[in-house]
C-alpha cells in the first residue's frame, strides 16, 4: 500500500472516532475537539484534509482525554475507544507481566512523556502497567523478559535518538549489571535523575559504578553508584516516524573527493608510462 494512501486511511479512522464523540455528544465540533487536546483547529484541518498526518502525540492526547485506541486508529484493528473497567482494589503482592496474544505477539506497553514523568511513583505495580497504552509486536522480535516502547525525550543522545522517537527496552535482573556492554545504549532508572537514555560504560567490577554518557557533546557524563540505580533496560530496538535526511553538502563533497582522486590516479599512470 502506497505510504499516502496508508497516511489517509490512519486520518479517516481518527475522524471516524471523532465522529462517534460528536454523535455521543462529548464534542460538537472539531474545534472543540482539537481544543479539548491542546492542538489548533487548523492543526486538526490540515490532518482531515490529509495534508499531515495524525502524529503519535495527538494520539497519546487524545487517548487521555477520550480513550481513543490508538491501535485502531493505526491498524484498524480492534475496538475504537478503550473499554472503561472499573478500579479494582490493589495487592501488595507485586507481579509484573507482559501479556502473549492468541497469535503469538507480545504486547509491549508504551511509556510516552506523561507516563515517564510519573514512572517512579508506580512502575513495580501490575496496575501501572495495564494502564498504559500498548503495541503488539511479533515474538521473534524480542527477547525473552519484560519489555516497554519508551518515548524520547530531550536532545541529549541526538544525532542518535531525536525527541519523540521510541526506543523498546529489556528489563535486566540486577544480577546481570557487572555484565552489561561498553557502549552500548540503556534506558537508566534512578531516584535523582528518573528515566534516562544513555550510553554506558561499565564500572561496576573494579569501582561499583556506571558512567552515563550523551551522544549529544553538549551534555556531561555522570555517573551513578550500583546502589543508586533502581533499574536498568537494554536498548534492543529503535523507531522513527522519518527516516533522517541526507547530508547533501557532505555526500557532495565526499563525491568530489572521490572524483579527484580518480583522476589523480589517472594521472599518475600516464607520468609512469612516459
Amino acid at each position: 500500500m502506497p505510504d499516502s494512501q496508508y497516511k489517509n486511511f490512519v486520518n479517516e479512522r481518527f475522524f471516524e472516532c471523532i465522529h462517534i464523540l460528536k454523535k455521543s455528544n462529548q464534542v460538537h465540533s472539531d474545534r472543540e475537539f482539537a481544543k479539548s487536546i491542546e492542538i489548533s483547529p487548523s492543526n486538526l484541518g490540515d490532518i482531515k484534509a490529509n495534508r499531515r498526518s495524525v502524529t503519535l502525540e495527538i494520539l497519546n492526547r487524545a487517548f487521555e482525554r477520550f480513550g481513543i485506541n490508538s491501535s485502531y486508529v493505526i491498524t484498524g484493528k480492534g475496538e475504537a475507544f478503550h473499554k472503561k473497567e472499573k478500579e479494582s482494589s490493589k495487592s501488595t503482592e507485586v507481579v509484573v507481566v507482559a501479556t502473549q496474544d492468541t497469535t503469538g505477539n507480545v504486547t509491549v506497553p508504551l511509556i510516552n512523556h506523561k507516563a515517564a514523568a510519573n514512572y517512579l511513583s508506580g512502575y513495580d505495580s501490575q496496575e501501572w502497567f495495564e494502564a498504559q497504552e500498548s503495541l503488539q509486536l511479533p515474538s521473534y522480535m524480542l527477547k525473552d523478559g519484560l519489555c516497554y516502547a519508551v518515548q524520547v525525550s530531550g536532545e541529549s543522545m541526538e544525532p542518535t535518538l531525536y525527541e519523540d522517537d521510541w526506543v523498546i527496552c529489556r528489563l535486566l535482573d540486577k544480577s546481570d549489571y557487572r555484565y552489561i556492554n561498553d557502549g552500548a545504549v540503556y534506558l537508566v532508572v534512578s531516584e535523582e535523575r528518573g528515566i534516562q537514555v544513555k550510553r554506558i560504560k561499565n564500572r561496576l567490577q573494579q569501582y561499583g559504578l556506571i558512567r552515563c554518557l550523551s551522544d549529544n557533546p553538549k551534555h556531561q557524563p555522570y555517573e551513578l553508584q550500583e546502589n543508586e540505580v533502581l533499574q536498568l533496560w537494554k536498548v534492543e530496538w529503535h523507531l522513527r516516524s522519518q527516516l533522517p535526511e541526507s547530508n547533501y553538502e557532505l555526500d557532495n563533497i565526499q563525491g568530489q573527493l572521490s572524483s579527484m582522486a580518480e583522476e589523480m590516479q589517472k594521472l599518475q599512470r600516464k607520468l609512469g608510462n612516459n
